[in-house]
């Protein structure tokens, strides 16, 4: 049976420049790809050390476009994306500054928004238990409790 060789270093370098580039990534994602394609571990700090020197890894870049692109296309909450990022290996820090990266008043408005939405869905049988249902939905999307009570009372629910 033949024993896999180890990568060249050249082209490791290249493919995971190339993969860095095509889209923001974190550390951890961008070290489990390094494992993958059988990179040595010992290598493996150095390359990324490398990658971070040449701009190609951002851990405070990533957790900025993450944070944003979550609540632009999947009306998540600041909960939700914390949380993503906490799994991701991001430091406290860059995800306060990954969060802080969110328009209040669209975070707002995009919750209004999720509300009025949900409302109208659930079924008019089920009046009593609307708020319920919403208080659920939203606080499943990471929104915040208190933000959550302060809209339902702004919008009369």
């Amino acid at each position: 049976m033949k024993q896999k060789s180890a990568p060249d270093p050249e082209m490791v370098l290249q493919k995971i420049r190339y993969f860095c580039s095509y889209q923001e990534r974190c550390r951890k994602e961008t070290e489990e790809k390094l494992k993958d394609w059988a990179v040595q571990r010992k290598l493996i700090p150095g390359i990324l050390r490398d990658l971070e020197k040449e701009g190609f890894l951002s851990e405070e870049r990533f957790a900025k476009v993450f944070a944003g692109g979550k609540f632009r296309q999947n009306k998540w909450g600041r909960q939700k994306i914390g949380f993503e990022l906490k799994l991701r290996g991001i430091p406290e820090d860059l995800i306060k500054k990954g969060l802080s990266a969110i328009d209040e008043d669209a975070y707002r408005m995009a919750l209004y928004d999720l509300i009025r939405r949900k409302e109208k869905e659930i079924k008019r049988g089920e009046q009593r238990n609307i708020r319920e249902k919403i208080i659920n939905f939203a606080h499943g999307k990471g929104f915040e409790m208190e933000i959550i009570l302060t809209a339902l009372k702004k919008l009369k629910i």
